[in-house]
């Protein structure tokens, strides 16, 4: 027998109305009997379930149905978990409910499937769910794990918005067509696994994570989003550990702005991004960084920065977080600020990198390193080079102009004495201008003589040196 809430519901089924009944409590076997099995519509109308306010009781199970007619649960007090396994139905509405578990493993959706503001208390398992249109979780509410595992979402998925996940959210292995939406999220790690497992998940358009908390890592390895990977305002919060893992992600836009709050360590090994945005003067003191394997095509500031940061700021925010030489982060850098035109800050990063791989040798390399530094600065400062020339030339001249002419060789057969081609002679290797072996020089001249072909070598190497850099570039 129907109770008066029951009968109401009914009546409301045949007309495709709303009804309230205002905390009156209604089987959940009802519920069910009216989706599979209820009656005909009236004539003009579309049957469909919209109850609001009820005290639901029993278990709705519709396991493995099909339901035509939309379903809409709204602001509903379910006292047993409700049942969606492998059901197909047209369309769900569960705002504002409070539940104690749902499972809809392979559940199909063939428009529109939302749980806004809504309390579960235990866990969500919506494991291979495929939804035609678009899933709205915003606001929710969930005590235990969700998981959204290998879901197929043809619109946008909003699972942020306020919503909470006490016990982690998991969605590796999904397809979302349009956007992936985490703004305003709170979610804690479970005892063991990531607060937000998003491996191996393709994004049509972009992921947005803003304004959110992550107590544990997040996971986005091999996360392919087509338009833009979107991180700002959001504290990341794993001390010690990995707060955000970006291993192997592709996208066309990556802004990784974390709030000052956030501890961890990021992670983006491997990954490849169109467009490169953050800010390195503002990074957060307790967050590291990796960028081994990272390549990117651009660095940008975001839009609407009055400032721009500069190479000199950048490579100290690098220095912080090397632990170990790597040439690759280097290089993209300065691969990036070639093609915004800034050529001159470029050069300063490759000459910043031959400094760190030479001090990498041991002290041999180091110390060749800081003779290369210092002449041409490792052949991105090729000016450098002439300026040693020009004051050693000067200095040998000097001294040989003081001292000289030295004694000759075979006397009658030596040029007339000119200082200044006797060292220029001794300080150009493998050109001979017919000078340097004609004179003998001993004692304090042959000092001075052994010092400017030393220093003629030295150059004359790290000038091929840096000329070979070059034309490597």
């Amino acid at each position: 027998m129907l109770s008066r809430a029951e009968r109401a519901v009914r009546a409301a089924f045949r007309d495709g109305a709303r009804i309230d009944v205002a905390g009156a409590s209604v089987r959940a076997a009802v519920i069910a009997e009216l989706l599979l099995a209820g009656p005909a519509p009236r004539p003009g109308r579309t049957a469909r379930v919209d109850l609001a306010g009820a005290r639901i009781t029993g278990k709705l199970d519709l396991t493995g149905a099909r339901v035509d007619a939309p379903i809409r649960l709204r602001r509903c007090v379910f006292a047993e978990p409700v049942v969606l396994d492998h059901a197909e139905i047209g369309s769900a509405n569960l705002d504002g409910s409070e539940l104690p578990a749902i499972d809809a493993e392979s559940l199909r959706v063939r428009r529109w499937f939302g749980m806004r503001e809504a309390r579960v208390a235990g866990p969500a398992w919506l494991h291979h769910v495929r939804v035609d249109g678009g899933l709205d979780l915003a606001g929710t509410h969930f005590g235990g794990a969700v998981n959204l595992q290998r879901a197929v979402i043809e619109g946008d998925a909003r699972i942020g918005h306020g919503a909470r996940y006490g016990a982690g959210v998991r969605l590796d292995g999904s397809r979302i067509a349009g956007d992936l939406n985490i703004a305003q999220l709170t979610a804690t790690a479970p005892e063991r696994g990531p607060a937000i497992d998003a491996n191996g998940v393709t994004v049509g358009g972009g992921v947005w994570v803003h304004d959110s908390v992550f107590d544990g890592t997040v996971m986005f390895i091999g996360l392919r989003a087509a338009a833009a990977i979107t991180l700002q305002r959001t504290v990341l919060r794993a001390p010690g550990d990995s707060a955000l893992l970006l291993i192997e992600a592709e996208t066309a836009m990556l802004t990784l702005r974390p709030a000052a709050s956030s501890a961890g360590t990021i992670v983006l090994r491997d990954a490849h991004v169109g467009r490169f945005m953050d800010n390195p003067v503002e990074w957060p003191q307790a967050c590291r960084i990796e960028l081994g394997g990272l390549t990117y095509d651009r660095i940008s500031r975001r839009s609407g920065d009055t400032t721009q940061w500069s190479a000199r700021q950048r490579l100290e925010w690098m220095a912080r977080f090397d632990t170990s030489f790597a040439p690759g982060p280097y290089d993209q850098l300065a691969a990036a600020l070639r093609r915004d035109g800034r050529e001159q800050e470029a050069r300063e990063v490759l000459r910043v990198r031959e400094r760190l791989r030479h001090r990498a040798m041991g002290r041999l390399g180091a110390l060749w390193g800081a003779v290369q530094d210092a002449t041409i600065g490792f052949g991105y400062r090729p000016a450098r080079a002439l300026l040693w020339l020009v004051a050693v030339l000067a200095a040998g001249s000097g001294w040989f102009g003081w001292s000289g002419p030295l004694a000759a060789v075979k006397p009658g057969e030596v040029p007339t004495w000119d200082p200044v081609l006797y060292t220029l002679d001794l300080l150009v290797p493998l050109v001979d201008l017919g000078h340097e072996h004609a004179w003998n020089p001993v004692g304090a001249d042959k000092a001075v003589a052994v010092a400017v072909m030393a220093a003629g070598w030295v150059l004359a190497t790290t000038v091929v040196a840096g000329a070979g850099r070059a034309l490597r570039k």
